[in-house]
């Protein structure tokens, strides 16, 4: 943590070619809790040290103020006293609730672009010009979700696999996936957990190409699937046959890596950190280098989402000029280790949300591809 701290204040970079002299970036985040979730907190910051960095070889001039801005809409007060916050490119912060209506008057009064990084409530984003919000609710992007799904599995037969669990979340998706489907004219069916080989056969396609999609997200809900579509195909292996999953599946890769390259496995998700990825390994030696310790095992990593949020804002600023800057659309030339950002007005006079989706594919062959 002293590491952190000694590094907090400024980061100051020699500038040329760019179109914004200086960027001025704050961090207003609990930095000096002590929790499990400080900890996110700090590999954010780390993260996006690290693209100042990045920035900095691109030529540009950067400015780092990184303040404990506590928990409470007391603690944001004191730290809104600050007056070199009004001379703000960009605040990256906060991390509670309570905080955000001042946070966001606060940075409309002295228009400072406010980018939210982690999944706090803003009401205000829908009146609020300045603000950026990175996490959405998952209703937000059923619509692109959805149109990624036909375009890349278009002439599909969409197998919905009821497990009886209660899981609000996955039920609500694919009842949503379900009726645009049908609004769309195109073929779907159900298949109920447990069900026996006919049931199996009325399901599927022999001539088509089968979308399992299952309305439990649980590891357990999947490998019962799993071992259900197996024993099916083992007995008909002309059927094609394809899953369809939840952001939580990259979470149970590790154990059922195999699986999905053998269905051919697309799962849908706001983020994805290739291990692969030659980029991603070089940034996670270099992070472990820089701070003396591995990068942490978390879904989405802190570290990976202030980088690539942190290169996103600050290059683009630089290139584009502060007038300019919205017009912005998606990662400019550098691919990034985790996150995509697409930022969409939230309506007239509104701020932006993140509206970015995109597939993660476990192809049959082996590899993994991105489907955006």
């Amino acid at each position: 943590m002293k590491r952190i701290f000694s590094l907090l204040l400024l980061c100051i970079i020699g500038s040329w070619l760019y179109a914004a002299t200086t960027v001025r970036v704050a961090v207003l985040l609990p930095l000096k809790e002590h929790s499990a979730r400080a900890t996110t907190f700090v590999e954010f910051y780390r993260g996006l040290l690290m693209a100042v960095e990045q920035v900095k070889r691109e030529g540009t001039s950067v400015d780092v103020y990184a303040l404990d801005c506590g928990t409470t809409e007391t603690s944001l007060q004191q730290t809104l006293a600050n007056e070199q916050l009004t001379t703000m490119d960009f605040i990256f912060g906060p991390a509670d609730a309570v905080q955000v209506p001042s946070l966001a008057e606060y940075c409309r009064r002295h228009e400072v672009r406010l980018v939210l990084p982690f999944n706090v409530p803003c009401p205000q984003v829908y009146g609020n010009p300045w603000i950026y919000q990175v996490g959405v609710a998952q209703e937000l992007l059923y619509p692109g979700i959805s149109s990624l799904i036909m375009k890349d599995l278009e002439n599909s037969n969409f197998v919905f696999y009821r497990t009886g669990e209660s899981d609000e979340r996955a039920q609500n998706f694919a009842n949503h996936l379900s009726q645009v489907l049908k609004l769309r004219n195109m073929q779907t069916t159900s298949l109920a957990a447990g069900g026996d080989e006919f049931a199996y056969d009325r399901a599927f396609n022999q001539f088509r190409q089968n979308v399992v999609i299952s309305d439990s997200r649980s590891m357990s809900s999947l490998a019962q699937m799993i071992s259900g579509i197996k024993s099916f195909q083992a007995r008909y292996p002309q059927y094609k046959i394809v899953l369809l999953g939840y952001p939580e599946w990259i979470t149970y890769a590790p154990t059922m890596i195999r699986d999905y390259y053998q269905f051919d496995t697309r799962v849908y998700s706001p983020y994805y950190r290739n291990p692969l990825s030659g980029r991603v390994v070089k940034f996670e030696q270099q992070y472990r280098a820089n701070y003396g310790q591995a990068s942490r095992v978390s879904y989405p990593r802190a570290e990976h989402l202030g980088y690539d949020l942190g290169y996103y804002f600050m290059h683009g600023l630089a290139k584009l000029g502060r007038e300019n800057f919205d017009s912005m659309q998606g990662t400019l030339e550098q691919q990034p280790l985790q996150h995509y950002f697409f930022f969409q007005r939230a309506g007239e006079n509104a701020g932006y949300v993140n509206v970015n989706v995109q597939l993660v594919h476990y192809n049959s062959n082996n590899t993994i591809q991105l489907v955006r």
